[in-house]
């Protein structure tokens, strides 16, 4: 439904509300800037309500209720009403003001609200079709990564006692919190929504910021464990920590810049998502080059370190997806969805991937005498050259306390 109020001075009249929907012969024909005023008002078929004559003399049909008011000395139109809104599919509505008789330009004060359900209803009112389940959907992974958050800590402890808290699982415990906070934010944004159709807005952007840094954070680690980092080996070289550098930075640029480009690129009176932007296409690019880095580094750790095939099998298969699903999500956000079910999905679907990779890694790494991946096996105190042993029995001590290696 929409509700409005409108008001401008008299010497404006005649102004009129064009109420446009999502078709190339309305609004998309409309927002041509080669047709003139009255090309784009003859888009718009009359009998179908979907012009607001701003006047006293307003056909009686159009629901609307102008007066003639007194502002600081000056006579204006005051108008009031309300239009439903009834359609096969879910559609975007596009208002434009306009006089083509116009001599002086356009002036008009306003207050709209637009909803989408009953008043009772706190989950859909304020939404808009493609946000529909953006509260619950926010609310569950809310919950799930706090779950996953209380798992984590009480096996960061468990690897703490036996000195196994590698900075890997770290990296693991800030990419976990950095997307918790996303989700936490988003949870905030949506539940204000909720209630007066504004929410806060940057406070979604910058929750959209930690997630990409969250990816950021575990798509490095990834090609960390790839390398053997703290499971088979101490450092890495000079030339792979310069690569994984560039990468990551580059990563974090485009992820940063997709967001940039979604603000100041994208043109609000077209219905876009992100994913449309050059940035989106650069990082489905990047997370293919990603996946490539890390199935070869793996193959080459593991034929170093063949003790640690079954581990490295494992992550690989499982985390081929988590690599994959961007550029699989995108090409099917821009090319397969439609456009009023694009947000939330593509919501849902990050989401869970987000928490399918979390759980992988947690799964594979968790300390319990069951897990037969575990990766770690010398203990953080333990370490003396580059290269770790390949059993856990090669580090002894000495009587004197300095670390031996056996054969």
């Amino acid at each position: 439904m929409l509700q409005y109020l409108f008001q401008y001075p008299v010497s404006y009249e005649l102004q009129s509300v064009y109420l446009y929907f999502d078709t190339e012969e309305q609004w998309h024909s409309a927002y041509d800037p080669q047709k003139t005023c009255k090309e784009k008002e003859d888009l718009i078929d009359p009998t179908n309500n979907q012009i607001i004559h701003l006047t006293s003399d307003a056909p009686s049909f159009e629901q609307s209720v102008c007066t003639k008011v007194n502002v600081s000395g000056e006579e204006w139109y005051q108008c009031t009403g309300n239009r439903s809104f009834y359609s096969q599919r879910p559609r975007w509505w596009y208002l434009a003001l306009g006089n083509c008789d116009s001599t002086e330009g356009l002036y008009l004060e306003y207050s709209i609200l637009m909803t989408n359900a009953k008043i009772t209803n706190r989950w859909f009112y304020h939404f808009s079709f493609d946000e529909f389940y953006a509260l619950p959907l926010s609310i569950t992974f809310m919950v799930l990564e706090l779950i996953i958050l209380i798992l984590s800590i009480t096996f960061t402890y468990m690897l703490k006692a036996r000195n196994m808290l590698h900075p890997t699982y770290k990296l693991f415990m800030h990419s976990l919190i950095f997307d918790l906070s996303c989700t936490i934010s988003l949870w905030l944004h949506y539940d204000r929504y909720a209630d007066d159709g504004k929410g806060f807005p940057l406070l979604k952007l910058i929750g959209l910021m930690f997630r990409q840094i969250s990816v950021v954070v575990f798509v490095t680690l990834l090609l960390l464990l790839a390398k053997g980092y703290t499971i088979t080996r101490r450092v890495i070289s000079t030339s792979s920590v310069f690569n994984l550098l560039f990468f990551t930075l580059s990563f974090f640029f485009c992820h940063v810049t997709m967001l940039i480009w979604e603000i100041l690129m994208f043109d609000p009176a077209k219905v876009t998502y992100m994913s449309e932007s050059l940035p989106a296409y650069l990082l489905a690019l990047l997370r293919i080059i990603a996946w490539m880095w890390y199935i070869r580094s793996s193959v080459v750790t593991v034929r170093k370190y063949p003790l640690k095939k079954m581990f490295y099998m494992s992550l690989g298969f499982l985390i081929s997806f988590y690599f994959w699903s961007a550029p699989v999500t995108l090409v099917i956000a821009n090319f397969v969805l439609d456009n009023w079910v694009r947000e939330e999905v593509m919501l849902a679907v990050e989401s869970s991937v987000v928490i399918y990779g979390f759980c992988t890694f947690l799964v594979l790494t968790n300390p319990m005498p069951s897990n037969k991946n575990f990766p770690y096996h010398v203990r953080t105190n333990q370490i003396s050259q580059d290269n770790y042993p390949q059993h856990v029995y090669e580090v002894q001590y000495s009587s004197t306390g300095q670390t031996q290696m056996s054969e």
